[in-house]
C-alpha cells in the first residue's frame, strides 16, 4: 500500500503517541505543518523532499527569524520520517538528502546564569507565597544536579535510601544515582510535589500545563528580583552544569550526573569562558613551562 509523506507521518506520530513519546509526537506533526505551508500543499508527497527544495525551506525558516535549534528540530524530524519510510519501502534512499541543510544544536545561545544573578534566584528575598514555591523549585532543580522539570515532576521521591535518588530519565531513559542533600529533601517536602504520569496522554497534557506555569512563574520571580537575564526551567540545568565545571568537576562526571549518552551533549550546556579565564590559564600553563626549565 503506498501512502503519502503525510500520511505516514501521521501514522508514525500516532505510533510515538502509543509508545508513550508525546513530545516527540507533536513534533513530528509541527514539522509537517511547516513543510506543508512552505510547499503550499496540504498532502505532501515522499518526492516533495528534494535537496533543492529543502535547502530553500531553510532560507524560508531564517527569513522569518526562525531561531537555529526550531530549524534543526524541524529538519530533524523530517529526515527521521523521511528515513522511516524509506525503512517501508515508501520512498527511495536518497543519499545525504539533508546535507545541505542544518541539523545541529547552536550552541552560541548562552543560558547559564552568571554566580550572582544564580545566588539571587535561589536565595534572594521574596514575599509572594506563589513565587517562594517557584524559587524552591528552582532551588531543587539545582540541588538535584540539574534535574529536568520533566523528570522532577515524574520521579517518586518516596524511593529516596540513605539519601541515594535512582531514576530514569524521561527524555532518554538513562538511569541515573545521585546522593540528596537533606536542605533539598526539606525543599521537596515543602513544595509536595504532585507527579505527572508521563505514560498517558492525561499526563503529558498535564506537564505542559506545569510546565508554562512554571515558567511563567520564573519570569515574575525574575522581574522580582532585578535580575535582567532570560531564565526558564533549564536555565537551572545549564547553570549547574557550568558551575560544576567552574569548580573543576570533571566532564565526565558532570556528564553523568546530567544522564546524558556522550560528552558532546554535555558541552552544549557549559557556558564558555571569558577571555580573564583563558589568559589566567594560559599564565598557570606558562609558568609550569618556565619552572621546569629553571
Amino acid at each position: 500500500m503506498s501512502l503519502s509523506f503525510s500520511e505516514f507521518a501521521v501514522r508514525c506520530s500516532a505510533q510515538l503517541e502509543e509508545d508513550g513519546r508525546f513530545s516527540t509526537a507533536r513534533l513530528y506533526l509541527n514539522a509537517l505543518r511547516s513543510f506543508s505551508g512552505f510547499i503550499r500543499h496540504s498532502e505532501v508527497q515522499f518526492t516533495d523532499l528534494t535537496r533543492k527544495r529543502l535547502v530553500a525551506y531553510e532560507r524560508e525558516l531564517r527569513y522569518h527569524s526562525y531561531c537555529p535549534n526550531t530549524i534543526s528540530t524541524y529538519m530533524r524530524m523530517l529526515r527521521a520520517i523521511y528515513n522511516k519510510g524509506v525503512d517501508a519501502g515508501l520512498a527511495p534512499f536518497v543519499h545525504r538528502l539533508f546535507h545541505d541543510v542544518y541539523t545541529g544544536i547552536d550552541i552560541s545561545r548562552r543560558r547559564a546564569l552568571d554566580f550572582k544573578d544564580l545566588k539571587t534566584l535561589i536565595c534572594g528575598r521574596t514575599e509572594k507565597p506563589t513565587l517562594r514555591r517557584t524559587q524552591k523549585i528552582c532551588a531543587s532543580l539545582y540541588g538535584l544536579c540539574g534535574m529536568s522539570f520533566v523528570d522532577f515532576m515524574n520521579v517518586d521521591f518516596s524511593t529516596v535510601k540513605g539519601r541515594v535518588l535512582t531514576y530514569n530519565r524521561h527524555k532518554t531513559g538513562t538511569s541515573i544515582s545521585i546522593s540528596v542533600m537533606k536542605r533539598t529533601m526539606k525543599l521537596i517536602g515543602d513544595i509536595k510535589v504532585q507527579r505527572s504520569d508521563m505514560r498517558t496522554f492525561k499526563g503529558y497534557r498535564l506537564y505542559q500545563s506545569r510546565l508554562r506555569r512554571f515558567n511563567s512563574s520564573i519570569s515574575r520571580l525574575v522581574l522580582s528580583l532585578g535580575i535582567t537575564s532570560r531564565v526558564s526551567s533549564y536555565t537551572l540545568r545549564h547553570s549547574w552544569a557550568t558551575a560544576a565545571l567552574r569548580r573543576h568537576v570533571p566532564i565526565e562526571l558532570i556528564s553523568a550526573a546530567l544522564g546524558h549518552r556522550s560528552i558532546r551533549t554535555t558541552q552544549i550546556y557549559l557556558g564558555g569562558f571569558s577571555a580573564a579565564e583563558i589568559g589566567a590559564a594560559n599564565s598557570k600553563v606558562c609558568r609550569y613551562l618556565e619552572a621546569g626549565q629553571s
